[in-house]
């Protein structure tokens, strides 16, 4: 029965078909906004975040894209009609509130899809590892947790999301881990910066990169700070998960007993526990950590301009929920927005919810730089 009235703004239409057999449903719709996001996504996994606006055109599909009773001989012809629906969804609908709708998923069957490429870039002396996966730009840039390598569940997570959205992507071992050179006691949140921001030189000079958006977890939330103000020009916007900047010198350093802090002073490394974890921590890094700190300063002393997108959960073990207030606080930029996730963990990386929060903040962030980039066209003097 069809219980939809047109006359009414807001308002769903229920197509069944025979109710003693198997059935489908679809939704048809002339509301905007939230309603028509999930019309689609009961129609089609595909378009389950298609944006609110620009949907009237599928309001009302044709009679051979509405389903009837779901059998074995005509389950076949109902999928290139849900499909199509995913082909009318076109790249000029940006709205990526509900998901990653800025641009279609990739058209290409994976053994066609781009493989990563593996290289190395010599930086003082020592040969840094990283991983680079050709796309469109602007270029998503990893920055894994401390003690991580390149190949972590973010990572690895981020990286394929980008191989279907057809975009690159970048992540690479820090200096003293994985595979990149170096002694672990000789690295420090100077050295990392500096790394990623030659990295970055890299990628714009050889892959003809304009743009990246950097994701930085836990440490690399410090270190993408730095880096982006090293290479303002090249960085569109930042995401943080958990990112913890000046950890060593407020949290780790303070919670440490004196026999510990005499090892890593007397020895210059030691293994520690923290959140649960071991970690490696060295003089070098807790030094350099204090040359280093950000939230010392007062508020509006970070100077990034660049939409930023701090997200952090509330059951964190190794950083209080407030450090990302803080750090909001203290960017001069007036585009940050803080997630906070009820029962998060410091990794945030327990469930598909973890990773679609990141997808969201890195369209986000291209949105709002469109949108700006629009109004400033639209107000230029001609």
């Amino acid at each position: 029965k069809n219980h939809s009235k047109s006359t009414a703004p807001h308002c769903l239409g229920l197509t069944i078909a025979n109710k003693r057999k198997p059935w489908a449903i679809m939704f048809t719709t002339k509301t905007v906004g939230l309603a028509a996001a999930t019309s689609l996504l009961l129609v089609s996994p595909a378009a389950a975040f298609a944006p609110s606006h620009g949907l009237a055109s599928l309001a009302a599909p044709p009679a051979s894209a509405r389903l009837c009773p779901t059998t074995q001989s005509n389950r076949l012809q109902a999928r290139p009609a849900l499909l199509s629906l995913r082909a009318k969804i076109d790249s000029r609908l940006v709205d990526s509130r509900l998901g990653w709708v800025g641009r279609p998923g990739s058209s290409m069957p994976p053994s066609e899809m781009q493989m990563s490429e593996q290289g190395t870039l010599e930086i003082d002396g020592a040969n840094i590892a990283y991983d680079f996966l050709p796309g469109d730009g602007p270029t998503i840039f990893f920055l894994p947790a401390l003690n991580q390598t390149r190949h972590g569940a973010k990572s690895n997570a981020i990286k394929t999301w980008c191989r279907r959205q057809g975009r690159s992507f970048l992540v690479a071992d820090y200096f003293a881990t994985g595979k990149s050179d170096g002694e672990y006691k000789d690295a420090t949140i100077s050295r990392w910066a500096s790394d990623a921001a030659k990295l970055i030189d890299k990628i714009c000079s050889e892959k003809g990169v304009e743009k990246v958006t950097m994701v930085g977890a836990g440490v690399g939330g410090w270190i993408m700070l730095h880096t982006a103000q090293m290479r303002s020009d090249k960085v569109l916007g930042l995401v943080g998960v958990a990112a913890d900047p000046d950890f060593t010198e407020t949290l780790v350093w303070p919670a440490l007993d004196e026999a510990t802090k005499e090892k890593v002073m007397a020895e210059g490394i030691a293994e520690i526990s923290w959140g649960g974890k071991p970690y490696t921590i060295s003089k070098a890094l807790i030094e350099d950590g204090r040359k280093m700190q950000l939230l010392n300063k007062g508020p509006n002393s970070i100077p990034i301009e660049c939409p930023v997108r701090l997200i952090q959960g509330l059951g964190d073990e190794e950083i209080p929920p407030e450090r990302a207030l803080e750090l909001s606080d203290a960017i001069s930029g007036r585009d940050v927005i803080v997630t906070y996730v009820k029962y998060g963990k410091h990794a945030l990386d327990d469930f598909e919810d973890d990773f679609r929060r990141i997808y969201v903040a890195i369209e986000d962030i291209e949105q709002q730089v469109r949108v700006k980039d629009r109004l400033f066209n639209m107000n230029r003097p001609v």
